[in-house]
């Protein structure tokens, strides 16, 4: 079952010139089509500026394109209902980078967490703290830290609580843009297993959005590869990324990965 088709869809941002007339559309995405199944995660690889960020928004309903069509379980997310559109955002979650200015430091982990359960489901207090502290749990902490606040909580803890909040409306599909990138080593090796069990568990669709073909090959089931707002590769095995001739896709793994292949990826296998 295809969950999330994006098809043709091309955005541009004007700028403005000191006389007050616009300069021509910068193109930031450029006819770009992808789908992503039921139970898929797809890695969405590019440098900086490739238009990968800007893609995430467009399918999460917050910029909406010049030209195409998010379609996302079936339903045009930029011309549906107003009711439509809020079970759509019900079934679509997010995790963004920084995962400190994600949260609200005046609210504790627990009031986080449960943030969507809140405008979304009619549990009593006491339900609200079983399932808070269920989540916790999940993503490898503990029930007692639902009483702490953000800071209190390392990066990589507070990327499990953004995590946790994501998954408690059990959505179909989470955008995850640059999750891991902020973390150090041992942490991003912490999340990625967390993600794939997750994954497993739920049967979770991911967009894992990142310039780290690491993380991506660590995590993702197919990499798409975006240059200059363009998609330029698509695999639908992770594998076949390395048998691509394109010179974007080529300069991409050579600036990241050692030369020798059993060098390259020790999270694998």
């Amino acid at each position: 079952m295809r969950m999330l088709q994006v098809k043709k869809v091309t955005h541009s941002y004007g700028r403005r010139k000191w006389l007050g007339r616009s300069e021509p559309r910068t193109p930031v995405l450029a006819n770009v089509s992808l789908t992503i199944e039921s139970g898929f995660c797809l890695g969405l690889l590019g440098t900086s500026g490739a238009g990968k960020s800007t893609l995430g928004k467009v399918i999460l309903g917050l910029e909406k394109p010049q030209e195409g069509q998010v379609l996302f379980q079936g339903q045009d997310i930029y011309n549906a209902s107003p009711q439509v559109r809020r079970g759509l955002r019900r079934d679509m979650q997010v995790v963004f980078q920084d995962c400190y200015s994600a949260v609200n430091p005046r609210m504790t982990a627990g009031q986080i967490i449960g943030e969507p359960l809140d405008n979304y489901e009619r549990l009593s207090a006491q339900e609200l703290k079983r399932t808070v502290e269920s989540l916790l749990e999940r993503v490898g902490l503990k029930p007692e830290d639902r009483i702490k606040y953000p800071h209190q909580f390392s990066g990589g803890q507070l990327q499990r609580i953004n995590i946790a909040r994501a998954i408690a409306l059990k959505p179909k599909l989470i955008v995850l843009d640059e999750s891991v990138s902020s973390l150090d080593m041992v942490h991003q090796m912490h999340i990625l297993s967390l993600l794939g069990e997750l994954k497993s568990s739920f049967g979770l669709s991911y967009l894992f959005i990142t310039h780290d073909i690491r993380a991506a090959y660590a995590v993702c089931d197919g990499i798409a590869v975006m240059e200059q707002g363009r998609l330029i590769e698509r695999c639908d095995e992770k594998d076949q990324i390395f048998e691509s001739a394109h010179p974007a896709v080529r300069r991409l793994i050579s600036s990241i990965l050692p030369e020798h292949p059993a060098e390259r990826f020790p999270l694998h296998g």
